[in-house]
């Protein structure tokens, strides 16, 4: 069942999550899908051991991302289902203020909103404590990935600058791979000495297009989580506009009474009546009076 005074609020939200779920996540869904793909590609067709290495943490990237991003959304549902409860608070006061001026209610419904935004405020501090962790940890897992790839990525190198050392006997002057680049390329020209097989350009791709792969692929979760929820948001407004009412209005069935027996007279006979909360002032009095059938009677 549905409250009348939360329901235009859960139809609104619910309508909400349906347009995130089939506009802008569905076209986030494919981009960051492809992200990480073709970052996994880049990374291994730079330096395929590296990226070995690399994936080992890339799971801690991606976790990071997936936090981040779930923390974000329950803070969103919680403010949410908070801040609906005080609108349904406030659309009802709103609606009866007549009803409720005359209980003297007006400070028992005030106080129902301020508990209600105590909680939305309360939800408020427990996400935004979450989201500063899911924001560090997504961070320092990508700087974490970065320092072990550098690491790697330099020892890679200096073996490789080992392999390619090379004496030249006429000046006793020691190249490598690199310092002949720079400074005699001729011996690279005539096989002397081998171009290097692995740069520091290497390394920063490498890492780089790895790392917003893993980003990537830790995305792709919150746009499927977001068609999850778009699907049972479109469930839920189907199923308040679709659903059959126990008791049809325009029902010609069901039991009818007899024009003979029923002639549509109603009497009121000494009625009184009180309201609960204010038992010494009594509304009605013991009237009396008679609506007769085919008129109309105004109180």
């Amino acid at each position: 069942t549905n409250s009348p005074s939360e329901l235009s609020s859960r139809i609104a939200e619910s309508t909400q999550l349906l347009e995130e779920g089939i506009s802008d996540k569905l076209n986030l869904l494919f981009r960051f899908l492809f992200q990480g793909l073709v970052g996994l590609g880049v990374s291994f067709w730079y330096s395929w051991d590296m990226t070995l290495v690399l994936m080992a943490l890339s799971p801690l990237v991606g976790f990071g991302t997936w936090f981040m991003t779930k923390a974000t959304g329950e803070a969103e549902g919680l403010r949410a289902n908070a801040y609906a409860k005080a609108g349904g608070v406030a659309s009802e006061t709103l609606s009866e203020l007549r009803t409720v001026a005359a209980l003297g209610a007006e400070h028992k419904q005030a106080q129902r909103y301020v508990n209600n935004l105590e909680d939305a405020k309360k939800a408020g501090v427990r996400s935004a404590a979450r989201i500063g962790f899911a924001n560090g940890l997504m961070f320092s897992s990508g700087n974490f990935m970065a320092a072990v790839g550098f690491i790697y990525g330099s020892f890679k190198i200096a073996r490789e600058l080992d392999r390619t050392e090379w004496t030249d006997p006429t000046t006793n002057l020691t190249y490598n791979c690199a310092s002949a680049a720079r400074l005699v390329p001729e011996l690279q020209d005539n096989g002397t000495i081998d171009t290097c097989a692995f740069k520091g350009g290497d390394v920063i791709i490498a890492l780089f297009a790895l790392q917003m792969g893993a980003q990537g692929l830790g995305l792709v979760q919150p746009s499927i989580a977001a068609l999850a929820k778009a699907r049972k948001a479109a469930y839920e407004i189907l199923k308040v506009v679709e659903r059959k009412l126990v008791i049809d209005p325009f029902s010609e069935q069901g039991l009818k009474p007899a024009r003979e027996t029923c002639q549509g007279r109603i009497d009121f006979e000494n009625v009184h009546f009180t309201y609960p909360s204010r038992p010494d002032q009594p509304i009605a009095r013991g009237y009396n009076f008679c609506v007769e059938p085919g008129t109309t009677v105004a109180l």
